[in-house]
């Protein structure tokens, strides 16, 4: 997709769009709205589930599909695209999350925002580095500040790691289910963050060889390493994390080395990032004396604090991450850190914003978390294009524009419309939980102009995932179709 373009003829199409970025109540074509609603009641009747659609025609401001239009739907990850329009409503297209080190009383402080992005391996690759290069940074900087003027490079030296976490953090929502604590989507979030909260594991070698490689990894973590490994054993193992997570108990069955990593969450985020830096320190010559501990933000004297490095990511970095392939945690962290710090309060501003800004009929926007795990995640998907018809009009359109997947090309749209007119010419985040598919973003015409914005969520799925993808690629195509008369 011709980006460039893309940022020219969507600045023509909403510098002349006269409607307000609310809910329009023109009458819809009839033809495209009685398909609409034809598809929806089919899907139903079949006992496929129930089915919601809404589509907004961005140079007119008229809705020209309307099924279930206002009923409340669970959007599953879609809430990604709530989170990310009130993020950028709250903190602007230029704002920048503050991760930083300090020195006091011959400690080493770490403190932070909710950067989610810390380490993510994905992000560094990219970069052409690996997840420890911005606390090699740091290191080195602490290795030139740790030191009195003039000593030998022996005497680098600190005494302790300290993380700073507000009380009750990090923490996982309380509606995500207990029992998949351990998976990479239900990683806790807080204000220090690193490789996704994640430990990746993988395994090397061959037969009796194999050898289980994590990632992160260092002196001030230890495995306890109980698998059974050989030849004809199956891949079936856990990593379990005991305590504070200082020491990681690896236990099961391996034969075979393993392609790609698997993430498994940890419980304590904060101090794997802390861990983490001590090893580097001592890496990089800077002895850590005593140990990573994790401390309250009131127990430190700021004011006696001296910086000696930070690290500033930019809100599309996060965005872009979090819904190009849909991680759950970056989500999270972007909503605590737009709202008030507490996943109620930062719901409740999420609703209000939205539907203030945006002129949205009261409770058509229900959120409970930001990323769309939680089952009370609830909004109308008249609701969900009237934002994104909204959106589009913004000064920070190309921020979320840019931050979603493409139909047939990257994210979890890679494989999906690869044989479809709509391939390159649809901008959607999915979405998914038990009993739940979603598809909302934008349908662009023939001269690349974003054209429709869009929601399509399905409740109540029966029969597997691929009737709720048909329905939704079908409405997508019928815009592209009416778009391009």
């Amino acid at each position: 997709m011709n980006l460039l373009t893309l940022v020219v003829t969507t600045c023509c199409l909403t510098a002349g769009a006269a409607p307000p970025p609310g809910r329009a109540t023109t009458t819809a074509a009839p033809s495209l709205q009685a398909r609409a609603a034809d598809l929806a009641a089919r899907f139903e009747r079949a006992g496929r589930g129930r089915a919601g659609i809404a589509a907004v025609d961005l140079l007119t401001g008229e809705q020209v599909m309307a099924a279930r239009a206002d009923e409340p739907f669970m959007p599953a990850s879609n809430q990604k695209l709530l989170t990310s329009i009130f993020a950028l409503e709250r903190l602007g297209p230029g704002f920048r999350f503050a991760t930083g080190a300090f020195m006091l009383d011959g400690n080493v402080v770490i403190s932070g925002e909710f950067d989610p992005t810390f380490g993510d391996p994905i992000i560094a690759a990219k970069a052409g580095r690996d997840i420890y290069a911005e606390l090699d940074q740091w290191a080195a900087a602490v290795r030139e500040s740790s030191a009195p003027t003039g000593a030998p490079a022996a005497a680098r030296a600190v005494r302790d790691v300290l993380v700073v976490s507000p009380p009750n953090w990090p923490a996982r929502h309380p509606d995500w289910p207990a029992a998949q604590r351990d998976q990479w989507y239900s990683a806790p979030v807080g204000t220090l963050n690193f490789n996704d909260n994640c430990v990746d594991v993988a395994f090397a070698g061959a037969g009796a060889q194999l050898t289980p490689v994590l990632s992160p990894a260092g002196r001030f973590f230890r495995i306890d390493n109980r698998l059974t490994i050989g030849p004809g054993k199956r891949n079936l193992w856990s990593l379990r994390g005991l305590g504070d997570e200082h020491t990681f108990v690896l236990a099961g069955t391996a034969g075979r080395a393993s392609e790609k990593s698997i993430s498994v969450a940890v419980d304590n985020p904060d101090l794997l990032l802390g861990r983490t830096l001590a090893d580097r320190l001592e890496r990089a010559g800077v002895k850590v004396a005593g140990r990573v501990r994790r401390v309250l933000p009131d127990e430190l004297d700021w004011a006696r604090a001296t910086p000696v490095a930070a690290t500033h990511t930019p809100l599309f970095v996060a965005l872009h991450r979090a819904n190009k392939r849909s991680l759950n945690m970056i989500a999270e962290c972007v909503l605590l850190r737009a709202g008030d710090g507490t996943w109620p309060g930062s719901a409740e501003m999420m609703a209000r914003t939205l539907t203030e800004k945006f002129r949205l009929p009261p409770g058509s926007v229900s959120p409970a978390d930001g990323s769309g795990l939680s089952r009370r995640n609830h909004v109308t998907p008249a609701a969900m294009a009237s934002l994104l018809a909204g959106a589009a009009r913004a000064d920070y359109a190309m921020v979320l524009f840019r931050s979603m997947p493409v139909a047939g090309v990257d994210g979890t749209l890679s494989r999906r419309f690869r044989h479809s007119p709509c391939r390159g010419r649809v901008l959607a985040k999915t979405g998914y939980i038990a009993g739940v598919s979603a598809l909302s973003g934008y349908v662009l015409d023939d001269r690349m102009r974003i054209r429709y914005a869009f929601s399509v969520l399905v409740n109540r799925l029966r029969g597997g995932t691929d009737p709720a993808k048909n329905l939704q690629e079908t409405i997508c195509e019928l815009l592209l179709e009416e778009g391009n008369r």
